[in-house]
């Protein structure tokens, strides 16, 4: 097949050679893909409180802790542990995500770290602020220093009361150690070059450049569509690749991928979906890239409109969520605190945030249900067949998560004394 005008036009766009560089490369083997940990919050909360705890099997001792309480401007002899220096680093202590206890002759700090592997927001101040009232009270003793670690570059500006770390920062510290052979053992080493892709992964491009691949889709819409057209057919990928002049050849594993990317859709494959839920009597509605309806227990507790369930439809990730909107937030405290000291399915806490998120969003449920192995198939039909496949799969099985949450929430819902006056009723 013959090469296609505009193909010299999108090769040599930044935007383009930006994708090219960070996704199309050859990939090489990685734990964290295989295992689908890469996009976990409590995943990444649990080696940065490896790598902060002294006594670790990661061999370089107080290396990376030395390094980090000098970013949250801890004075220099509580960072350099000056004296006998006694170290506590602990996970999800009063809902702290990485909290370090730090005792000596020069004095006793608390520092807790929020993780939260997205953009620092007004959200995740607040909810700092909460917890920080909690530990003023429990330890009187101490100086606490609390700490944001996002992805953002920088915190937001006037909240200089809470120190900020970035997870840039954090992975140009990390990969600064393992160059220098830091990480000793040849196991740990091999650990530490994977995580470090899966965390570059994860922070993504700086928030200025966040939309350049949706910029490249647009830009070049016709060309892509031209290709994802011819992608169905038989011998569709070798077709895709002959659309790329030989002078561009390096290229034409990047172009397929692309094309593939494209021809997800993510409102068409929303669109898909909701044909597919109407047709079993669950009425939703479209916000954006976002597909709503209501959690069905939730008139019967009283709490009508306020808890949803949530399809996210993005590229390379379907997320289900489920989730509090900001206006419900204060009249469900009760149910929300209840749902946290009482966990839906406690083998798979990480599934279940229970915190803010933007916009004053809050989030019960959280869960990547399609991923890029689906996404990137070969054909459009092929694609959505898939994923309406998974999306059923997630509504009908009895071990699914949504079954799961369904079912906690009616018990909450149930009332003996009125299903005892229905079945009387219904007798009559």
């Amino acid at each position: 097949m013959n090469a296609r005008p505009g193909v010299a036009e999108l090769v040599g766009d930044p935007g383009f050679l930006r994708y090219h560089a960070e996704y199309a490369k050859r990939r090489e083997f990685n734990a964290f893909d295989v295992l689908r940990y890469a996009d976990y919050e409590i995943r990444h909360s649990n080696v940065m409180a490896w790598l902060l705890d002294p006594s670790e099997t990661h061999g370089i001792g107080r290396g990376f802790l030395e390094w980090f309480l000098g970013q949250v401007g801890l004075p220099g002899d509580v960072v350099g542990g000056v004296g006998t220096q006694r170290v506590w680093v602990e996970r999800e202590r009063h809902y702290v995500d990485v909290m370090i206890t730090l005792e000596s002759d020069q004095g006793r700090w608390i520092v807790a770290i929020e993780n939260k592997p997205g953009w620092a927001s007004r959200e995740h101040y607040d909810q700092i602020r909460g917890y920080n009232d909690v530990l003023r009270k429990k330890y009187r003793g101490h100086s606490i220093r609390n700490v944001l670690l996002s992805t953002s570059r920088e915190g937001i500006e006037d909240e200089r009361k809470i120190a900020h770390v970035s997870w840039r920062d954090v992975r140009a510290q990390v990969e600064k150690m393992h160059d220098a052979g830091a990480f000793g053992e040849s196991e740990v080493t091999a650990f530490i070059r994977q995580y470090l892709v899966a965390v570059a992964r994860m922070i993504g491009p700086e928030e200025r450049d966040a939309h350049y691949f949706r910029k490249l889709l647009d830009d070049h819409h016709s060309l892509l569509n031209d290709m994802s057209g011819v992608l169905g057919d038989e011998g569709g990928e070798d077709k895709v690749r002959k659309m790329v002049p030989e002078r561009h050849a390096c290229y034409r594993d990047t172009v397929l991928r692309l094309v593939k990317d494209f021809g997800q859709e993510p409102m068409r494959l929303r669109d898909a979906v909701r044909e597919m839920l109407t047709s079993r009597g669950i009425g939703t509605k479209v916000w954006g890239r976002w597909l709503y309806w209501e959690l069905e227990p939730a008139q019967a507790l009283g709490m009508a409109g306020c808890i949803s369930w949530v399809l996210a439809f993005e590229y390379r990730q379907i997320s289900a969520l489920l989730e509090v909107p900001p206006r419900c937030q204060k009249a469900l405290n009760d149910m929300l605190a209840f749902v946290r000291a009482t966990p839906i399915d406690r083998p798979r806490r990480d599934r279940y945030p229970m915190r803010p998120k933007g916009f004053g969003y809050f989030d019960i449920y959280s869960h990547q249900l399609v991923g890029d192995e689906i996404l990137s198939g070969k054909s459009t039909a092929a694609v959505t067949e898939a994923v309406l496949e998974a999306v059923a799969k997630f509504l009908d099985a009895e071990d699914s998560d949504y079954t799961r949450i369904n079912d906690y929430f009616r018990c909450l819902a149930f009332r003996p004394g009125a299903a005892a006056a229905d079945v009387g009723q219904e007798a009559k």
